[in-house]
């Protein structure tokens, strides 16, 4: 075989190669030109859920009245014939502290067991209160559902140290700001003494006069003469004495000797007659020594032409 034929015809010039049309994994693709993608029509679904249809305004009222009409019967059972909301603990308060021994409390309280809270009549347990314990000054009651009610009560304060004579027998309150006498048998070194003589004795929860608003009175302006006197002339007052038949009050001072004042005086304004009492004896210091004089007493009731003049004693 010969390996070169030399009467091959040689390739004409110009004529292409067939090379392309090879089937061959190696040989390029022909380009072709980019095309848009057709669009698809919108197609409807297969299955489509059926519209529900909002209900009428006459089916809104229906459920309406149903449902009003479910909790108005819900309401009335729980009120008129459930005993859930019927009391069954109370509790009472005394600033901030809870208390067990006021038997009179209890036992109003005692009466509304089992009733029922939300109709409670809180206005009849504060005058039931009020009526046996005139030394209360506010009364809050207080709904905790389902079961317990609680009472916050606030008592006018203490003021003053009663200590009372009649018949050679002498006994001891205390007094609230109202002039009432609210504990017997007991007294506070911390508080003033107002020493009283009486036909018969004094009792417990009344006042110290026999008139309510004239006992609030007379225990306001010993209270003023107290701390008047104290603050103008720095002395400390151990004790006073009303004299309730006079109208006058006898301020007894550390220094061993009486003051005496008119409880009329400046009437109706007798808190002014007070002062103007008080400044008498202040201008009178140049002249009477109260810190040093040895005096029995001072006696400012004197009033006439001479309104700036007082009388004293000296001690033997």
């Amino acid at each position: 075989m010969k390996l070169f034929n030399p009467f091959k015809k040689k390739a004409k010039p110009g004529n292409s190669s067939k090379i392309d049309k090879l089937r061959s994994p190696y040989l390029k693709k022909p380009v072709i030109g980019f095309r848009p993608a057709k669009r698809l029509k919108n197609k409807k679904p297969v299955f489509e859920a059926p519209r529900l249809k909002p209900p009428s305004n006459r089916a809104k009222k229906f459920f309406a009245i149903v449902l009003t009409f479910g909790i108005l019967s819900f309401v009335i059972y729980a009120l008129f014939f459930s005993d859930y909301f019927n009391i069954n603990k109370y509790q009472v308060e005394e600033e901030g502290i809870v208390i067990d021994t006021n038997l009179e409390i209890n036992r109003i309280l005692d009466g509304i067991q089992r009733k029922n809270l939300i109709m409670l009549d809180e206005q009849s347990i504060k005058e039931s209160i009020f009526k046996d314990h005139p030394e209360i000054k506010s009364v809050q009651i207080k709904k905790i559902l389902p079961k317990t009610i609680k009472v916050i009560i606030q008592k006018y304060p203490t003021v003053a140290n009663i200590v009372n004579t009649a018949a050679g027998i002498q006994k001891k309150f205390l007094v609230n700001s109202q002039g009432l006498l609210i504990e017997e048998n007991n007294e506070n070194p911390d508080l003033p003494y107002i020493k009283m003589e009486t036909k018969e004795l004094l009792k417990i929860n009344n006042p110290i006069l026999e008139e309510e608003k004239r006992s609030t009175e007379r225990l306001n302006y010993i209270l003023s003469a107290i701390s008047l006197f104290e603050e103008k002339f720095g002395i400390r007052i151990l004790f006073t004495v009303l004299k309730t038949r006079e109208r006058e009050l006898h301020i007894y001072t550390e220094k061993y000797f009486y003051v005496m004042l008119d409880m009329e005086k400046g009437a109706p304004d007798v808190l002014k007659g007070l002062n103007d009492q008080l400044e008498k004896l202040k201008k009178s210091l140049p002249k009477l020594d109260i810190y040093k004089e040895p005096l029995l007493y001072i006696d400012l009731r004197i009033s006439g032409t001479d309104n700036e003049k007082v009388i004293f004693k000296r001690k033997k």
